[in-house]
């Protein structure tokens, strides 16, 4: 149950990491060719991105 549950771990790390490379890439496309990828989200989501980059 330990080695499964670190496994989880893991995996669950692996995933914020590959999201926060996805948002990071998005910016700079967004940046770089001037248009919007993004589609409009809630504010909740807004906040939750806001709080993610300002860890970064």
């Amino acid at each position: 149950m330990e080695k499964q549950n670190a496994r989880l771990e893991h995996q669950l790390k692996q995933a914020d990491k590959k999201a926060l490379f996805f948002d990071m890439m998005i910016d700079m496309a967004e940046e770089e060719f001037k248009i919007p990828i993004r589609k409009n989200s809630s504010p909740e989501q807004s906040e939750a991105l806001r709080d993610e980059k300002k860890k970064r």
